[in-house]
């Protein structure tokens, strides 16, 4: 509108019409607010972002008392602006003293131009008045064009304000949308894991104990049937088995209880059982430092497992097993002088994929070397 105004008498120095010191006003306060339009301080100092504000509703307030140009649409603006700025107590004031001094600004401009009206001559006035007739007589289109550029403008600027508001608002709902789909596959994906890491301590802690459970009470059916005397020791070995299921059942719970869990006591406790085989040599060296309980718990099964495939299928006579920390990473080696097996063969047992996984949730890597009549090692590398 103030663009138009001013270059009209340059186009046309034909039509009557001139641009007056209020247009200018206006023309160069709308060159200071493009010029702060290309700036949001919302990462600056909040001393900053209160000067920013400040200065565009101060350069609105020059127009408001100058001028005759009605810019509140602008004011609401920049007051919707302060909200992305400053903080809630300083928006309340800025609303306050943004509003006492755009009426107090009206008033003023209101005022001076009354009394500038009631002071001129009723002649002046009524010449004035037959001159602006005549100006709109001769050139209508001046009026007309005025008109529609003032609706054009006004139209245009509270169709961006509401578009930009609505999709605003709409790109608020979608990403709370976004952030409830997101948080329900978080969910899921936990109660996945949840699922996993339940049937990895399901199979280390109680399949292999219930599988030598069921064999025992297997073969104490065939002996009731025929009444041997070795009934009483399959029973025994029986109950013998049924208790260590209740203590690893404990063990799990208290462990995931636990705030601590010393990795350097409970490796030796584990290699306990191994040691009352007469036929097993078992030599362990452990100096861990202190890891996380998610860590040393995962650590805890990876080792239980290995011991377990061992004594199933290694035919071994000697055990090493290993825990220290590099520079780098913590290590645990297990090692025994058993058949070994064939690497390239791939193995459909729970428990070596079991093993990988749960080295996998703690952020390490595990390697594992075997040939035919050698031995197996089994090498975890836990980044530090």
């Amino acid at each position: 509108m103030v663009t138009l105004r001013l270059i009209f008498p340059i186009l046309n120095k034909s039509l009557p019409y001139e641009a007056n010191n209020s247009n200018y006003l206006v023309f160069w306060v709308f060159g200071v607010l493009a010029i702060l339009s290309f700036f949001f301080p919302i990462r600056r100092p909040m001393w900053q972002r209160r000067a920013y504000i400040f200065a565009e509703i101060g350069c609105l307030l020059l127009t408001r008392i100058f001028t005759q140009v009605g810019l509140d649409l602008f004011l609401f603006l920049y007051l919707a602006k302060s909200c992305f700025l400053l903080r809630r107590r300083d928006v309340i004031i800025t609303v306050v003293l943004a509003g006492i001094a755009w009426h107090i600004g009206f008033a003023w401009w209101f005022m001076n131009a009354f009394l500038s009206d009631i002071s001129n001559p009723i002649e002046e006035q009524k010449a004035l008045f037959e001159e602006r007739v005549k100006i709109i007589q001769e050139a209508p289109q001046v009026l007309l064009a005025d008109m529609i550029f003032n609706n054009l403008v006004l139209y245009i600027s509270m169709s961006i304000l509401i578009l930009l508001l609505c999709l605003t608002l709409v790109a608020e709902y979608r990403s709370r949308q976004q952030a409830i789909a997101l948080t329900q596959e978080v969910e899921l994906l936990a109660a996945d894991l949840e699922r996993t890491r339940i049937a990895r301590d399901i199979h280390d802690s109680l399949g292999h104990t219930l599988t030598s459970l069921d064999v025992q009470l297997e073969l104490a059916q065939r002996l009731y049937e025929r009444n041997s005397n070795k009934l009483q020791p399959a029973l025994d070995t029986a109950k013998l088995l049924a208790s260590q299921s209740l203590q690893e059942v404990r063990r799990a719970v208290t462990t995931m209880r636990e705030e601590t869990f010393d990795l350097n006591k409970a490796l030796p406790q584990l290699l306990e059982s191994f040691t009352s085989n007469p036929s097993i040599t078992v030599k362990s060296k452990i100096d861990l430092p202190q890891l996380p309980l998610q860590t040393n718990h995962q650590l805890y099964c990876v080792v239980k497992e290995g011991l377990e495939n061992i004594r199933k299928h290694s035919q071994a006579q000697v055990i090493h097993l290993r825990g220290y920390a590099s520079a780098d990473a913590v290590i645990l080696e297990l090692k025994d002088d058993g058949i070994g097996f064939d690497i390239a063969k791939p193995t459909q047992g729970f428990g070596l994929r079991g093993m990988q996984e749960r080295v996998q949730l703690i952020g390490g890597s595990i390697q594992l070397d075997s040939t035919l009549g050698q031995g197996t090692c089994i090498q975890i590398r836990i980044p530090r």
